[in-house]
């Protein structure tokens, strides 16, 4: 039993001493590192990131950009919508449309009056330019009268074609309509 032990530490004894030889070769191998200075980490550039990034990567940023500004889009428009009273909307009758009524002919026939009105005398206007006007602008602005004259006369045809429509209306609706007021639908030249 003695030679048990004694063989038992012997063993332990080379063991210790072959572990600590080892690590001090490990030591002795390693360049001179010294255990308290701190492990320098990797700084990353802006040049090294974008290498990081993959075609996959700039689609779904993109992706979600687009979403985000359709989103805020989108918002926008329903904060606008209910905002704005409905009282203030301005109810403007679409070009050579139909009307219901003899009351929206009206309404459309007098658009129209109001239009020809403006285009009239934007028309004056061109005409005071063009007799002032230089040899240059001259053609110009002649193409642009002969435009203007084209868009009255496109107009005027738009209302003489609401008030034929105005007076199919009354004929069908009957005797409950109102008489048609000619000087209403007519505007001096």
């Amino acid at each position: 039993m003695k030679h048990q032990i004694l063989l038992t530490l012997g063993c332990a004894a080379v063991l210790f001493a072959a572990t600590g030889n080892a690590s001090l070769a490990q030591n002795t191998q390693a360049p001179a590192r010294d255990a308290s200075a701190p492990k320098k980490h990797k700084i990353w550039t802006d040049d090294e990131v974008s290498t990081l990034r993959t075609p996959a990567d700039d689609y779904v940023e993109q992706k979600q950009a687009a979403e985000s500004a359709a989103a805020a889009a989108a918002a926008a428009v329903a904060e606008q919508a209910k905002s704005k009273p409905k009282s203030e909307k301005i109810v403007a009758p679409p070009r050579l449309s139909n009307p219901k009524s003899p009351e929206d002919a009206d309404r459309m026939i007098a658009w129209e009056n109001r239009d020809v009105d403006a285009q009239t005398e934007y028309v004056d206007k061109l005409r005071t330019q063009l007799e002032q006007a230089s040899p240059e602008e001259r053609e110009q602005l002649e193409k642009k009268l002969t435009q203007r004259i084209q868009i009255v006369e496109d107009t005027k045809k738009e209302r003489d074609a609401l008030v034929a429509q105005k007076k199919e209306l009354e004929k069908k609706s009957g005797s409950g309509s109102k008489p048609v007021d000619s000087t209403s639908t007519t505007t001096p030249q």
